[in-house]
């Protein structure tokens, strides 16, 4: 399909699907300028559409024009006021705006208009999550797997909540369930293997790191786990580990990141043990 000509963008002759087709294109193609005439314009005819004014929200949103995102999603809801997707959207730009009483609230109003709905619950939980109020995002993440018990983000969320709080017996049982549906995820993986690590089962981290590994050789916190786990190992019996494969690991993750500084204290702790 062809893009309009941006001249032409507001002529009448053309349908209300052909600038919607028109706006995503432009969307698609970073054009933010052109996809907002178009949204634009499909206000100016239809001005009762509440989703085309989600799609005029995000286009702002692309933008960094939070004020006018808000008001675009606002809109969407006086012409449906119960419309879960505007008020979720309006939590987003407030938590980007650093109003989080307010987006908890427009979260938790979501919630109470569709119960059922994990999108809402998720966007709480990961705000709670990401100000390191724990209790309140397990619940919320507990709350989405009684939804949805396959939801493998919300149980790898809540593993590593167990992990933050030491309950190391919760955090191996959910990132195991992840893995029973989800066997390639290399992050479960690799967390899995930092609860064996953690608890001094450096055989069975080990292990779980490389199978990790397999997925994804260049996985960057794995190989610097796997390091350290097999650091542990030769300190406790250094006949079974050769301190040149620990280097050579932890080279590679350098090579990727020469800024990983777990890394370089690592590497620090190598050369110590060395000269002593």
């Amino acid at each position: 399909m062809s893009i309009v000509n941006s001249k032409n963008v507001n002529k009448d002759s053309y349908s209300l699907s052909d600038y919607e087709n028109w706006g995503f294109t432009y969307l698609e193609n970073q054009d933010y300028e052109q996809a907002l005439k178009c949204f634009q314009k499909i206000a100016e005819l239809e001005p009762n559409n509440p989703k085309n004014f989600i799609n005029l929200g995000y286009v702002y949103e692309k933008m960094d024009m939070l004020d006018s995102a808000k008001k675009s999603y606002e809109k969407a809801l006086e012409v449906k006021n119960d419309y879960l997707e505007a008020i979720i959207k309006i939590g987003h730009i407030l938590e980007l705006q650093g109003d989080y009483h307010n987006a908890v609230e427009q979260y938790a109003k979501a919630i109470e208009i569709s119960p059922q709905s994990v999108e809402p619950r998720f966007c709480l939980a990961a705000l709670y999550d990401r100000h390191d109020m724990y209790d309140e995002a397990a619940e919320e993440y507990e709350n989405i797997i009684e939804i949805n018990p396959k939801d493998t983000k919300a149980l790898h969320n809540l593993g590593r909540i167990y992990f933050q709080d030491g309950n190391y017996a919760k955090a191996l049982k959910s990132f195991q369930n992840v893995l029973r549906i989800e066997p390639e995820n290399t992050n479960a993986w690799n967390d899995l293997g930092s609860v064996y690590e953690i608890t001094n089962n450096y055989i069975q981290a080990i292990s779980t790191y490389r199978k990790a590994l397999k997925i994804n050789p260049l996985h960057e916190d794995t190989n610097y786990n796997l390091a350290n786990a097999y650091f542990s190992l030769f300190l406790s019996n250094p006949n079974i580990v050769k301190i040149e494969d620990i280097v050579e690991r932890l080279q590679l993750v350098l090579s990727q990141n020469p800024n990983n500084r777990k890394v370089w204290e690592l590497l620090n702790k190598i050369n110590v043990s060395s000269s002593a």
